[in-house]
């Protein structure tokens, strides 16, 4: 037989008091939430506030929560007689003769596995069943973590929907009267939790406002006639039908009708539309709806046969024939990132909205490619910044002044940026402006160039036994500055971004044997590898790798056609690191038995360089740079990869596995191994 269902209940005890035992980290969470009901939190615990969790030590020493302290055999007695006493003079003393005390939560019984512990714990759970004893004899609801069957009441997981910049003035973040609750009953709180994150994300996020906007609109059908009491739940479902009163001669009513109204707007508009209503809105659809029913009822009366020929002439029209459209178009914009240059990088979200038929207007920077905008329909209105030196700012007000246009017109905006819209794409400026004037504008993430860049070529940005952290850098600041770079570790890489343009005046920063206002810390080493990734992830993706010393030369005489902007340098030991014929290429296993091998610093420093000259020889070769162009051979195949014969395998089994993946003649298809074959 299942187990009989628990009496959801919404109670509003406010300024009763919720009784505590614990002061842990799941004891400041049922203090949270008996703050959100205006509840009067009272801990109770043995020792002092000031070793409780920090969130209830910051409660009771604002006075938010109260702290009681009581001995320590309260909670893990001896003589269960005694015990019972304290607790019995303890709640009274709370309760008083207003009965203040609303219910009781235990919260430091959840498992724990040590012999101590165990002992602790069967300590604990006396406390536990003696207490669970004298509450039912107060009549207290009970709530004891981990132990169902100590339970009287099980406290949901419970999300309280905030106002959003749709709702009333002042509102934005406020919280709503809608509140959802999860419960398992005891069977898996975790679980109720992620349901509870499910459900949430599920909802738009103006249901808050919805729930507002009704409750006004309730309010206001009301008003004409304050005796009329609230419309209960059996009212709502026969306003569902399509019946009409004829007495339309008292304001009861109307008002009848108006909450009727109310209820089909409730039930049938879209959450989204609800949220949005505006005061002057709600009051013209209920003024709206009674004229319409004033029509209805001052129209001659008609015979049967009359009635038959006028419904064949002009069909009566459904109560559900709404029109849901605004009455002021909203339109939005998408800060869409187009990733590091190749189409096929896009994220999915990113394509679909690109070439979509409900994207009205696509704003691009310059540096976005042609591949990239060759997807964008010819049906879209596409607009290139005229961005240039000196001209950026206004560039960038130009194209910000006609996204507002044409939102303002009701349309779908997509502001199109290279790579990420947050690195160094002045997305965030953006997305304030467009804030700021009321727009609803969503960030569309973008893959990077300064990770997919030296990926594509082999760096990683960070590697085992090479690199342990990296710093990202723009080689232009603010109006054009210089920025201050930092200075060398040989486990960090440095990426700049921007700055191939002035390389020389980067090179000079990081070598200078002095601190500069350029940069801060120890000079580079003049043989610290330096790559530069140009127009990554394009068809003329082109690495050049030397080092500090050399690179400047290099880009100056061994490259004939220029520089290829979008560029990007990668600075520091990861640039070889997969060189050698182990991940890493012993950059710090040298560091560290160089210093082990010789008993001074400097020693120690001289032996490494060698080292390390060594290794960059061998990376370079003779000539000393290394220039490579064009995408691996993996990417130029990934077309035929992606229509290859594999697609045609049966489709996974109920069970999740898929199907062989061997053909009529049991070849192998997908890249298996024979190993994997015979595994299978």
């Amino acid at each position: 037989m299942a187990a009989p269902a628990a009496l959801l209940l919404a109670h509003r005890p406010v300024h009763r008091i919720l009784l505590i035992i614990g002061a842990g980290k799941l004891a400041a969470a049922r203090m949270h939430l008996a703050l959100e009901a205006s509840m009067r939190p009272v801990i109770v615990w043995h020792g002092h506030a000031a070793d409780a969790h920090a969130d209830v030590r910051d409660a009771v020493e604002a006075a938010r929560a109260a702290w009681h302290s009581a001995p320590y055999e309260a909670f893990f007695p001896q003589d269960t007689r005694a015990c019972e006493h304290t607790w019995r003079a303890m709640i009274a003393a709370l309760d008083g003769a207003e009965a203040a005390v609303f219910a009781v939560c235990i919260t430091d019984t959840l498992a724990q596995d040590t012999d101590e512990a165990r002992d602790v714990r069967r300590a604990c759970m006396e406390r536990c069943t003696l207490l669970a004893t004298l509450c039912r004899q107060l009549r207290l609801p009970l709530n004891v973590t981990d132990q169902p069957a100590l339970c009287d009441v099980s406290l949901p997981a419970v999300h309280r929907f905030p106002c959003g910049p749709s709702g009333p003035s002042g509102s934005d973040g406020a919280p709503s009267s809608l509140q959802v609750a999860v419960t398992t009953n005891g069977r898996g709180c975790r679980l109720a939790g992620r349901i509870r994150r499910t459900i949430v994300s599920s909802l738009p996020p103006n249901v808050g406002d919805a729930v507002e906007r009704i409750g006004e609109m309730r309010e206001m059908a009301k008003e004409s006639d304050a005796a009329l009491g609230e419309e209960d739940e059996s009212s709502v479902r026969d306003t569902l039908g399509y019946s009409h009163s004829h007495d339309t001669a008292s304001s009861a009513a109307q008002q009848r009708r108006r909450m009727r109204w109310v209820a089909q707007i409730s039930e049938y508009w879209p959450l989204e539309r609800l949220g949005r209503l505006g005061r002057a809105e709600m009051q013209s659809l209920l003024a709206t709806q009674l004229h319409d029913a004033n029509a209805d009822a001052d129209a001659p009366q008609c015979s049967a046969h009359d009635l038959l020929d006028a419904s064949e002439r002009a069909p009566k029209r459904s109560r559900h024939e709404l029109d849901l459209r605004s009455s002021v178009p909203r339109g939005q914009v998408y800060l869409l990132g187009s990733g590091p240059g190749d189409p096929r990088l896009l994220t999915v979200a990113a394509h679909q909205i690109l070439t979509s038929s409900h994207t009205h207007l696509i704003l691009s920077d310059k540096l976005v490619p042609t591949a990239v905008l060759a997807l964008i329909p010819a049906s879209t209105a596409l607009v290139i910044a005229k961005k240039f030196p000196g001209n950026a700012e206004g560039a960038q007000s130009e194209l910000i002044s006609l996204a507002m246009e044409a939102v303002s017109q009701g349309k779908t905006v997509v502001r199109l940026k290279q790579g990420d819209p947050y690195v160094f794409g002045r997305g965030g400026e953006e997305l304030v402006a467009f804030r700021n004037a009321g727009v609803a504008c969503t960030t569309v993430p973008g893959i990077s160039s300064a990770f997919a860049g030296p990926l594509l070529v082999d760096i990683p940005v960070t590697q085992r036994g090479a690199a342990d952290s990296l710093v990202l850098c723009t080689g232009v600041g603010r109006g054009g500055r210089q920025t201050s770079l930092l200075g060398y570790e040989r486990a960090r890489t440095l990426l700049v971004l921007m700055g191939v343009a002035r390389l020389r005046a980067v090179v000079d920063a990081l070598s200078a044997p002095h601190d500069t206002a350029a940069r801060q810390g120890p000079p580079f080493p003049p043989y610290v590898p330096i790559a530069i990734v140009e127009r990554a992830s394009s068809e003329d993706q082109r690495v050049i790798a030397s080092t500090l010393e050399r690179i400047c030369d290099v880009l100056e005489n061994r490259v004939p056609d220029g520089q290829r902007p979008p560029s990007m340098m990668v600075i520091g030991w990861a640039v070889l690191s997969l060189a050698g014929t182990v991940a890493g290429n012993g950059v710090l296993d040298d560091e560290e038995r160089c210093a082990a091998e010789h008993s001074t610093r400097a020693a120690a420093d001289t032996a490494l360089a060698a080292l390390d000259a060594a290794r960059v020889e061998q990376w370079l070769g003779p000539k000393g740079y290394i220039i490579h162009e064009g995408l691996p051979q993996g990417y130029q195949n990934i077309e035929s990869y992606m229509h290859s014969a594999h697609d045609a395998l049966p489709p996974r089994s109920t069970a999740g596995w898929a199907a062989p993946r061997y053909g009529a003649h049991n070849a192998l298809q997908g890249g298996w191994t024979p190993r994997e074959r015979g595994a299978s």
